[in-house]
């Protein structure tokens, strides 16, 4: 794990899914203002899994961590399926969930790293 890329991560995470929670319900919410956040938060999660597959480090519940890891690469486009396509508030809502549960992945990775 890169320590102070996760921490940006759940920070960026944090952050934009609060952000996508105010803005949704005012109607606001527009996909391509968000792809550049998606995009980073993406490529982030790409570089923490890659460094993490190449790490000589064994976690201590190696399957769990793994777990973790798939998932938090498959969260957002899941997401994104259905909400780059949407512009209506439950989209923007989608967003902010999986923003959010990708911050809270991030953290669950950091620990099973310990």
């Amino acid at each position: 794990m890169i320590e102070p890329l996760a921490f940006a991560t759940t920070v960026v995470c944090l952050l934009g899914g609060l952000t996508a929670l105010v803005v949704s319900p005012a109607g606001r919410y527009h996909w391509p203002r968000w792809r550049p956040l998606v995009v980073l938060v993406e490529l982030a999660l790409v570089v923490q899994a890659i460094a993490d597959l190449v790490s000589e480090h064994h976690p201590a519940e190696p399957g769990t961590h793994l777990a973790y890891l798939v998932t938090s690469l498959v969260v957002l486009p899941a997401a994104l399926t259905w909400g780059a396509r949407d512009t209506s508030r439950v989209a923007g809502t989608l967003i902010a969930v999986a923003l959010l549960t990708l911050a809270v992945l991030v953290v669950r990775l950091q620990t099973t790293w310990r």
